[in-house]
C-alpha cells in the first residue's frame, strides 16, 4: 500500500488506469493537432477580383481556369469564399485560386 500524504492508495488498479487515460488522451490529441497541419495543403496564391455587372461564374472560369475544368474551378471558388449561391453582384470581391 503507497501512502502519499493523505492519499493512500489502495488499489494500483485505478492509478495504472488513470495514467493509460491521460497518455492515450494526450497521444490522440497530438494526433489531431499534427494531423490538422499534416493535411492543409500549402499556400496557394490567390487573386482578388471585384465582380463587374454581368459577371458569372461562368465567364471567370473562362477569364481565369484556361488548363482546368471550369466546372472544378467554379467548385473551388464557391468553397474558398464560402458562396452560398452562384450569383454574383456587382462590386463583390471574390478570392480565384
Amino acid at each position: 500500500m503507497l501512502v502519499l500524504g493523505n492519499y493512500r492508495l489502495t488499489n494500483p488498479r485505478r492509478l495504472i488506469r488513470a495514467v493509460v487515460v491521460l497518455a492515450l488522451s494526450f497521444a490522440i490529441s497530438i494526433l489531431g493537432i499534427s494531423g490538422s497541419f499534416a493535411g492543409s495543403t500549402p499556400g496557394v496564391a490567390l487573386e482578388f477580383v471585384t465582380v463587374q455587372s454581368g459577371d458569372s461564374l461562368w465567364e471567370l472560369a473562362d477569364k481565369y481556369a484556361s488548363s482546368q475544368d471550369p466546372r472544378d474551378w467554379i467548385a473551388r471558388v464557391v468553397m474558398l469564399n464560402a458562396l452560398e449561391t452562384v450569383e454574383l453582384t456587382p462590386g463583390q470581391q471574390i478570392a480565384l485560386p
